[in-house]
């Protein structure tokens, strides 16, 4: 018998650790209260996820616990329940952690010393980002920079993205770091590009929505099928973001469905994504001079990141072989 593994999300979803558990077989389980979203409810919603994460460790009885960081308050009720419940005879049920950006560099950097006391607890901390690394050398922790894997897309299904003689999508969760209203007016810089725009627009700041032009189309949160036939109707894709340090999941998914991008021009990005994508500044000149490029250039970008993708594949794999050997 295999070695029993589940990978706790208190997300809705995250393509991330989809990917990563698939690559080691594990399941992933999916701890998320949508109802208790509001500011003030959202207490609630952590000591309801810490319940039913409890519950389901206890259940389930897994020999590796991967889960996700933020909040931190998954990897600490991960961290309890392996030390105190958590046990194969004298032996200890081992956790790994694995740190998004905003783990570092964003609203969760106050837990940094708890995160630190976890980290030297785990099997080892996983990071999604390079620029992490120094933190971790600086604690002593055990620590691996794995980058997203290439995730397995749905087959593509309708015509969302299908609709105007030039096309992008924008792939956004109307995020705060999310440059929306700086695609909106690189819009109106090119009225002949139809614009889709991906997420749930009720999450969008107060007034973004007045400023949409006609060519932006809103096409609300999209998974499986539907995703995917958007990544493959338009000409190209946009993954822009304020935070120097994020690799969007975007980006991965370019790579994986051989898609020409258009990315904001940070230094990570550009170690990470070196061909097939065009680098730009948040401005909405820049945006639009991006898609002129991708649009202008295509046939030639399409030829890079399609060459990408097989270099970046075989380049990771080491690091999520060292990973995989770590769970066994």
């Amino acid at each position: 018998m295999g070695v029993k593994k589940i990978f706790i999300v208190w997300y809705g979803f995250s393509r991330r650790a989809e990917t990563l558990a698939a690559e080691v077989d594990a399941r992933v389980s999916f701890q998320y209260e949508a109802g208790l979203k509001g500011k003030w409810s959202t207490p609630l919603r952590y000591l309801v996820q810490g319940w039913k994460t409890w519950r389901l460790l206890d259940r389930e009885r897994p020999d590796v616990v991967l889960v996700q960081s933020p909040p931190i308050f998954a990897p600490l009720v991960v961290a309890l329940w392996c030390s105190l419940r958590g046990r194969r005879g004298t032996r200890r049920v081992p956790y790994v952690i694995d740190c998004h950006p905003a783990t570092f560099y964003g609203p969760w950097r106050w837990t940094l010393l708890l995160l630190r006391l976890l980290s030297r607890r785990a099997l080892v901390t996983l990071l999604c980002n390079e620029a992490a690394q120094g933190i971790l050398q600086g604690w002593k922790v055990k620590g691996i920079f794995l980058p997203d894997g290439l995730p397995a897309l749905s087959h593509a299904s309708g015509t969302i993205g299908a609709e105007g003689e030039a096309r992008i999508a924008v792939i956004s969760v109307f995020d705060v770091v999310e440059p929306i209203a700086e695609v909106f007016a690189a819009a109106r810089l090119l009225p002949g590009v139809t614009f889709y725009v991906t997420g749930d627009p009720e999450r969008a700041a107060i007034g973004l929505l007045a400023q949409k032009p006609e060519n932006i189309i809103l096409t609300g949160f999209l998974r499986g099928e539907a995703y995917t036939g958007l990544l493959a109707n338009v000409h190209g894709i946009a993954i822009l973001t304020k935070a120097p340090n994020d690799l969007s999941c975007g980006a991965y998914e370019a790579l994986a469905i051989a898609k020409p991008a258009i990315i904001s021009d940070w230094p990570g990005s550009r170690r990470c994504f070196k061909r097939g994508f065009v680098y730009v500044n948040n401005t909405p000149a820049a945006i639009a001079a991006g898609v002129k490029k991708l649009l202008n250039e295509q046939a030639v970008l399409t030829a890079e990141i399609t060459a990408m993708r097989t270099e970046y594949a075989s380049t990771r794999r080491p690091r999520l072989e060292e990973f995989a050997a770590r769970l066994k």
